[in-house]
């Protein structure tokens, strides 16, 4: 009994019992419960009232009798009524009815009561008499109970009824609720057995039910866990198996999708933890409405420990590897580069020039061979030391690898001697590398010698075109020349000649024939005749004696240490693979160090031609390696056609191509500025091997895959380069379709895909009429009128919006649109021109960009002027604008384009001065009318005295060679009234007008008072705070040539295109 009494439930039960009762006494002591007892009262009284009324007309009338049997149908018609009667004044009764003296207790003086009540009656006199009336007790007891009826039973029976009533509920409740009773025994007892724990979750969040298997890594039992709330306990989401970091229960709650399998970690103790993989499956109503969620814990924590102690066991083998690799690269370091200058050694170097000279003999490629000494070494390590000779020797190879291309090979081949090896380059191509070479010797290249040291050196040169027929006889051919260039006075270029072999056969005593830069015969002719004072010294050099070096040297074999007798030229392309892979290397290593010396990039190309492995099983290899020749043929043809203002240094592309297995074929693109170019290599690539190949009278139709990896955003070497490259190319292949390629960088990956929609959408956007032309004023800083307008295009692409220009406009220089656009450009700026000189506002100018790929183009200069003068509008109302990109890059052809387009009548300014290598030289040359200053000298030059000094320099520079200057990038007040004390001749800029269409560029021209108000309303005088910052004509022209000078011969510049985008 005391159990059932502690129970839950009946403790329940009972609160919920007083609660009713509560709230009925609060129900009656607010008025809320209806008062019967006083609705009685009323009763009687009304009774009382209308029974005298009554009787006292009946009794004035003296009907006695009607009295009478008035007083028995009261009685008898109303069971609360015992009798009644009319009593005179002096207590007698005058009529009565229901035993009226047995049940009236009251005399004439006393009140009524609540059963007994009396009415006086009343006449002219006063009154006479009362009605009285006798009624039965209001507490009647029923027949059904043994208490009286009252306010006190009715809430006693409702505290027992109620208890009753919600026990018995409740039980129900928590029999719909319990576990038990929703799983049968049976269930729950095969859960149990689950070695993977398991919860049912209400949509609440509590627990409603959890097997042994769960509540034993929490250490609870069942029952206790029931009731909890799961989020209570301390879980952790494992961020990598999951898109968010939310419980996956929560999910399913929130109506998202079911995530999968998830790894959680649940912490039970102070540092004890579990690891789980968990899945949740939700708990429908028939509606599809969630009630719950099932929820499974697989223990996954020891085969967590597990991979934590192999990924650390990993991580030590990967460093080891790693420690491996940087072993191996030094070894290999060691065993093919100079220990004193990183040149290759002559085994290496011998090694890869037996494999080009195969490649070119094969191939029927020009191959040059370079052979180098340093004139009268033997003195200089007499009379200055060997550690002098040591630096003289770095010096030599430090030149001869900067000055020879990507693909060249540099190797010391003893001493004091070099050779250079050049795949690809004619006789003239490397007379032209030698002379750049020698000449930077001569002048030191930047390294201070004393002035009694003067170091030179002679060349010797050889040509596959000259009937070499073997490695060894094309570098016996070239040390005949450097013998000739040291016996006719050193300080030479000697080209091997027939006649060399004659004189040096008949031992005769002669200067030789030396050959010029640019001669075309085979004959040597002499290069330059300077000689230096150390001429008069011994001609014989001596082995250097380093330490490093002699060691170096002693530790290669006998044969190492005498010229080449005869070299291998048979060409077996698997047995030439692994020295393919070194050269290879080699060509990234140095293309490496020239992009980190000239903040450029480079590009390797891992191409699998899928056709080739199924040539091979098919046919067999020989057929195989057929079509792999007209592969790296193709390859190498598309690569030299390619003309970009892209590549850094020139306009041919640097490149390199190597098959080292038998599907795969490596590119190396170097000295690329920017990325964007790869794209559209890539796309030439597979178009250069769209045509089948026919070998044999077959046709083969050829598929690739490609995968590309970019110095430096994929590594800094080359193993990680070609690696990253295979690793995209597996990538690419796994795509769907054919000539498919990957980047290793997604970022590079996802920009190269954005650039190849926006050049497939580049295509039609001029027919969809999504070009338009904005305009930006030119303002005359003396008289304040708008002097032109220049024109800018923009793309208003119809999903991307405004594209800028800088997006697309190297798109079109890349795709060959640019003419195009460039056309459809001019053409609009004359209609134009036209409508404006039909509106009143006369022939206004405008300036139209140019790029420099136009400039690649002869005949630009006559399009132009035929465009011009068939749209009816005069050439000087149109000004050409050049970037220094186009006269360094195109010099020749620039000059005569643009000297046809000034005797055409347009104007000639040069766009973005001062960025570049500047000179005073193609100012003079070019027919120039403006030069613009650019916007990066602008922005600060009012508190920068460099740039302020720049700026003077080039407005001085200009005004005295004739020139008008237009100062772009005016953004402030301070800089308008600066350039108009410095004399600057036109502005342009923000501060003016931002560039616009054409209708507010109209606007614009109809109110311009208000711009010529604010110019020339100026009147401070700015001489204090020019003379401030030390500016002055004569110090700022000295400023902008010693800012800027002449590039060097070999230098990547840092031009950046600049075309019709503005």
């Amino acid at each position: 009994m005391w159990n059932f009494l502690k129970s839950p439930l009946v403790r329940i039960s009972f609160g919920l019992a007083m609660l009713t009762v509560s709230m009925l006494f609060v129900t009656d002591f607010i008025g809320l419960v209806p008062d019967t007892k006083s609705a009685e009262i009323q009763s009687r009284r009304v009774i009382a009232e209308s029974l005298a009324v009554q009787l006292s007309n009946e009794i004035t009338e003296k009907r006695i009798a009607s009295v009478e049997a008035t007083l028995r149908s009261v009685v008898e018609r109303n069971d609360n009524v015992l009798s009644g009667a009319v009593r005179l004044i002096n207590g007698t009764l005058l009529a009565e009815y229901g035993g009226h003296h047995a049940n009236w207790k009251l005399r004439p003086e006393d009140k009524s009561t609540l059963t007994q009540v009396q009415v006086p009656i009343f006449n002219n006199e006063g009154r006479w008499g009362s009605v009285e009336i006798s009624f039965a007790d209001f507490v009647d007891h029923t027949k059904w109970l043994p208490v009286r009826s009252s306010f006190l039973a009715v809430t006693l029976f409702v505290a027992l009824a109620g208890f009753i009533a919600y026990l018995v509920f409740l039980k129900r409740t928590m029999r719909e609720l319990n576990p038990d009773a929703v799983i049968p025994e049976r269930v729950r007892k095969a859960l149990d057995t689950l070695a993977e724990g398991l919860l049912i979750v209400g949509k609440d969040g509590f627990i409603v039910f959890s097997n042994i298997a769960f509540a034993r890594k929490t250490g609870m039992l069942p029952k206790e866990l029931v009731g909890k709330e799961i989020n209570s306990f301390d879980w952790q989401v494992d961020v990598e198996s999951a898109d968010n970091s939310g419980l996956p229960w929560n999910s399913v709650f929130e109506g998202e999708q079911v995530p999968g399998s998830i790894a959680v970690s649940l912490k039970t103790g102070f540092t004890e933890r579990y690891k789980f993989s968990v899945n949740v499956s939700p708990i429908t109503a028939s509606a599809g409405k969630v009630r719950g969620v099932l929820v499974t814990f697989d223990d996954i924590t020891e085969i967590e420990n597990k991979n934590n102690e192999l990924n650390r066991a990993l991580g030590k083998l990967e460093q080891s590897k790693r420690e491996i690799m940087r072993q191996n690269q030094e070894l290999q370091v060691l065993a093919t580069r100079d220990p004193l200058t990183g040149a290759l050694n002559r085994r290496s170097l011998f090694q890869g020039f037996e494999t080009l000279f195969a490649e070119a003999a094969e191939e029927g490629e020009e191959l040059s061979f370079i052979m180098v000494d340093i004139d009268h070494f033997k003195s200089v390590n007499d009379r200055f030391g060997h550690a002098v000779g040591d630096k003289v020797i770095k010096l030599l190879a430090t030149i001869l690898t900067e000055y020879s291309r990507p693909n060249d090979l540099v190797g010391r081949f003893g001493g004091e001697e070099f050779c250079v090896v050049l795949p690809g380059a004619g006789a003239e191509d490397a007379m032209e590398i030698a002379e750049r070479m020698r000449l930077a010797v001569q002048e030191g290249h930047g390294v201070k010698f004393t002035n009694a040291l003067r170091i030179t050196s002679s060349f010797g040169v050889s040509t596959l075109t000259a009937g070499a027929e073997s490695p060894s006889q094309l570098v016996d051919q070239a040390d005949k020349a450097l013998y000739t260039a040291k016996e006719s006075g050193r300080n030479r270029v000697i080209r091997w000649s027939s006649m060399i072999e004659e004189g040096i056969q008949e031992e005769s005593k002669s200067k030789g024939l030396e050959s010029q830069v640019d001669s075309a015969d085979k004959d040597p002719i002499d290069v330059d005749n300077q000689t230096s004072n150390n001429s008069r010294r011994n001609s014989e050099t001596d082995e250097i004696s380093n330490g490093l070096v002699a060691a170096q040297m002693a530790a290669e074999s006998d044969a190492l240490n005498q010229k080449p007798e005869k070299l291998n030229v048979t060409f077996d392309p698997v047995a030439n693979r692994p020295q393919k892979r070194v050269i290879l290397n080699d060509r990234i290593d140095q293309a490496i160090k020239r992009a980190q010396r000239y903040d450029t990039n480079i590009a390797v190309l891992a191409i699998d031609v899928d056709t080739l492995q199924r040539v091979r099983d098919t046919l067999g290899h020989a057929t195989s390696e057929k079509i792999s020749r007209v592969v790296v043929s193709r390859l190498k043809q598309m690569l030299r056609d390619i003309d970009t203002v892209a590549i850094a240094d020139k306009q041919a592309l640097a490149f390199s191509v190597s098959r080292v297995t038998e599907r795969e074929i490596f590119v190396l693109l170097t000295d690329l500025k920017e990325t964007e170019i790869l794209t559209n290599i890539l796309k030439r690539i597979f178009a250069a091997n769209k045509a089948p190949v026919l070998i044999e009278g077959e046709e083969f139709y050829l598929s690739a895959s490609i995968g590309v990896s970019v110095y430096p955003i994929d590594g800094d070497d080359a193993e990680s380069l070609l690696q990253k490259a295979s690793s995209a190319l597996r990538a690419a292949e796994e795509s769907v379709g054919r000539n498919n390629f990957q980047f290793y960088a997604d970022e590079i990956n996802q920009h190269s895909k954005r650039q190849m929609r926006l050049e497939a959408e580049l295509h039609r956007a001029k027919e969809n009429g999504e070009f338009v032309v904005y305009y930006q004023p030119k303002v005359d800083l003396k008289s304040g009128d708008i002097l032109g307008m220049e024109a800018l295009l923009r793309w208003q692409h119809p999903q991307l919006g405004l594209v800028p220009p800088n997006d697309f406009i190297p798109l079109a220089e890349q795709t060959g649109l640019i003419d195009e656009i460039s056309q459809w450009v001019i053409h609009s700026v004359c209609g134009q021109i036209r409508a404006w000189e039909a509106a009143g506002y006369g022939m206004v100018t405008v300036a139209v960009n140019l790029s420099p790929v136009e400039f690649r183009n002869r005949k630009l200069s006559s399009k132009i002027v035929r465009l011009v003068h068939d749209s009816g509008v005069p050439a000087s109302s149109i000004e050409i604008e050049i970037t220094e990109t186009v006269v360094m890059q195109n010099m020749e052809t620039a000059v005569d384009i643009l000297q046809e387009l000034s005797k055409a009548g347009f104007g000639i300014s040069v766009d973005d001065f001062g960025t570049g290598y500047s000179s005073l030289n193609y100012l003079r040359r070019f027919p120039l009318s403006k030069v613009k200053i650019d916007r990066s000298f602008i922005t600060d030059f009012t508190h920068a005295q460099n740039d302020a000094a720049i700026v003077s320099a080039i407005i001085a520079m200009s005004h005295s060679l004739g020139l008008r200057v237009v100062a772009e990038g005016v953004e402030t007040e301070e800089q308008l009234r600066f350039l108009q004390d410095l004399q600057c001749d036109e502005i342009q800029g923000y501060f003016i007008s931002k560039p616009m269409p054409r209708e507010q560029a109209t606007d614009m021209l109809a109110q311009s008072a208000s711009i010529k108000r604010m110019i020339t309303e100026y009147g401070i005088d700015f001489t204090g705070i020019r003379n401030s910052v030390g500016l002055n004509a004569s110090t700022g022209i000295a400023g902008i040539i010693n800012e800027f000078p002449e590039a060097p011969p070999n230098a990547p510049d840092a031009f950046s295109s600049r075309a019709v985008g503005g």
